[in-house]
């Protein structure tokens, strides 16, 4: 890599730095992060979504349908109240953002190296081919 390369990085860094995306998405991370409740349900969900692996894995004759019955209502209610967190709902819709950047850097890198693709609409029929 060369000094020119190098530089770009850097102030493509400053600037996403700077991005409203980065900025929401550190915020929404920084609440996901310190929102206890969410991260206790999370770490439930994981630990019953565990429990009912290990169960479902045992031989049919040995299972425990009331177990089961009993870890995947569980499983649903943590599901349920994790799907309803604002917390987590800012975090996707933030992560959404960050992802459409990297998106959009990974595109201009890639039809930088093959600019053939740089036409693509994505629909094969109005085109000659990619390979």
């Amino acid at each position: 890599m060369n000094e020119a390369m190098i530089k770009a990085i850097e102030s493509l860094k400053a600037a996403l730095a700077e991005s409203e995306e980065l900025k929401k998405y550190n915020e929404a991370k920084a609440a996901y992060d310190a929102d206890e409740e969410l991260n206790k349900l999370i770490n439930e969900y994981n630990v019953q979504a565990t429990l009912l692996e290990t169960e479902g894995r045992k031989p049919e004759s040995e299972r425990d349908t009331q177990l089961i019955e009993s870890i995947s209502a569980r499983l649903r209610e943590c599901y349920d109240s994790i799907s309803e967190s604002a917390t987590l709902a800012q975090m996707r819709e933030a992560e959404a953002g960050v992802s459409e950047i990297v998106s959009a850097i990974n595109d201009a890198v890639r039809f930088t190296i093959e600019p053939e693709q740089a036409n693509c609409t994505h629909d094969c029929s109005t085109c000659g081919g990619c390979h």
